[in-house]
């Protein structure tokens, strides 16, 4: 009996999942969820409240293991010594895309009406600061600063979008990584040449 009920919740999750990335948070209904999982509305409500209570189990510990990486992100202080623990700290954000894609791709591209809506924003203004950081720290060892940061600001929101995509399109979380990675290396190899500065007077 207890392996029929782990296998109902499995079959839920599983449904729920691909209903959320196909349609977003918005527009799945407990009753196309029930439905595609082969039980009824009336079991879905034996294991979960809601919606909110389904979306909140399988998005929130992926939303937290990512927030708590770029909160330590936001702690480091950038200067000669913090290239290890910034790859450390990129390698761990790469394996939650590798073990997490299909969470996060409701997350940066479906989340609309929950309570996660503003994450995709929050990673744009991440990856933006973070950059503008790591820039402002390699000028300043040329005696230079960016006189804005709009590019960067540009690169990082075209960054996310393309991850987005990425996440959208691909299953594979090995293949997922390793896109992502490239990208990367396409919008920000070089890009201190690239970059509007002026010399510190």
């Amino acid at each position: 009996m207890q392996y029929l009920k782990e296998e109902v919740r499995k079959n839920i999750v599983e449904e729920a999942l691909k209903e959320f990335k196909q349609g977003g948070y918005k527009d799945t209904s407990i009753r196309s969820i029930a439905k595609n999982s082969k039980t009824s509305v009336g079991n879905f409500y034996k294991y979960y409240s809601g919606k909110d209570n389904l979306y909140e189990e399988l998005i929130r510990p992926v939303y937290d293991r990512l927030m708590d990486y770029i909160n330590q992100f936001n702690n480091v202080i950038v200067n000669g010594k913090t290239d290890e623990i910034f790859y450390d700290l990129m390698e761990k954000i790469l394996e939650i895309f590798k073990e997490s894609s299909t969470e996060l791709a409701i997350l940066l591209n479906k989340s609309e009406g929950s309570k996660y809506e503003n994450c995709k924003k929050d990673f744009e203004d991440f990856v933006t600061r973070i950059v503008t950081q790591i820039m402002k720290y390699e000028l300043s060892l040329q005696g230079k600063r960016l006189k804005n940061n709009f590019i960067i600001y540009l690169m990082a929101y075209n960054l996310v979008e393309s991850i987005s995509i990425i996440l959208r399109e691909k299953e594979d979380g090995i293949e997922v990584r390793k896109l992502i990675l490239d990208i990367i290396d396409i919008f920000f190899n070089n890009i201190i040449n690239k970059l509007d500065t002026e010399t510190i007077t």
